[in-house]
């Protein structure tokens, strides 16, 4: 089995979607190192929800594949990549991203940005952080539930943030950094899903055991039934990988393999 663990970020495809093989301190490292470089940098999330509908979705596709980092949030992902002869270092879940990176900040007086989830949700996540992490700056917060983008957009270039926290689920919030990225006026944007509802104490994440385990997939739907039916992708991901003949996962610079008979 071959290990990716180099300071420069391997690069994977995963049913033809790119992925990253890198640990949570390469992560870190790596958004901390962009946010500096002038430009937009998108970092996604990748759960395997987004794996398959990249299937169906190529212009969604081509927007993961084009981003400038991706890591694995779905523990699918590790399992697919050992079937196939690889080994992602671990799972770089998007909270435990968010919270790395808000104590990486608050020990240089840096700040984020906050965009995303029902309303006051985002403002309770941000004084969460700021309790958490003495010295954290918290450049600004906006729900999710805004009828015109202008504004918002607006709000985020003039709080002089350089990273952006998106949590208006996906694939909503990957286009919708792309659609605004040059005026933005960040550094780094970073679609994290539902984290805030975790991180205000509106809901409440795995025990510790179920997450090292890699069952928060079951912990969540046992708290939300209603996710049953997106929940079916991991299932429809498994198969697809089982049928691969080991060539669901291969390393980027690989080309492209035509899917078994």
């Amino acid at each position: 089995m071959s290990s990716l663990t180099e300071s420069t970020p391997t690069a994977l495809r995963v049913l033809g979607v790119k992925l990253h093989a890198v640990s949570m301190d390469q992560a870190v490292e790596r958004v901390l190192a962009l946010i500096q470089r002038p430009g937009f940098h998108l970092v996604v999330t990748l759960g395997t929800e987004m794996v398959m509908r990249a299937q169906d979705d190529p212009e969604f596709r081509e927007l993961v594949n084009g981003a400038d980092l991706v890591v694995a949030d779905g523990a699918g992902l590790l399992w697919a990549a050992r079937r196939c002869g690889l080994n992602l270092p671990e799972r770089v879940a998007g909270i435990d991203l968010v919270c790395r990176l808000a104590e990486a900040l608050a020990g240089s007086q840096g700040s984020l940005f906050l965009l995303g989830a029902a309303p006051g949700v985002a403002e309770e996540a941000a004084r969460a952080l700021c309790n958490r992490y003495p010295g954290l700056q918290i450049a600004g917060s906006q729900d999710g539930f805004f009828q015109e983008d202008g504004p918002v957009v607006q709000a985020i270039a003039a709080s002089g943030t350089r990273l952006l926290l998106t949590g208006l689920g996906s694939p909503r919030q990957e286009r919708w950094m792309r659609q605004h990225q040059d005026r933005l006026g960040v550094g780094v944007g970073i679609g994290v899903g539902g984290s805030f509802d975790v991180l205000s104490g509106r809901k409440t994440r795995a025990p510790g055991w179920m997450i090292r385990l890699h069952l928060e997939w079951l912990f969540r739907l046992a708290c939300e039934p209603s996710r049953l039916l997106r929940m079916m992708a991991l299932p429809r991901f498994m198969v697809r990988v089982l049928g691969s003949r080991g060539q669901a996962v291969t390393l980027w610079n690989e080309p492209l393999r035509p899917d078994p008979p």
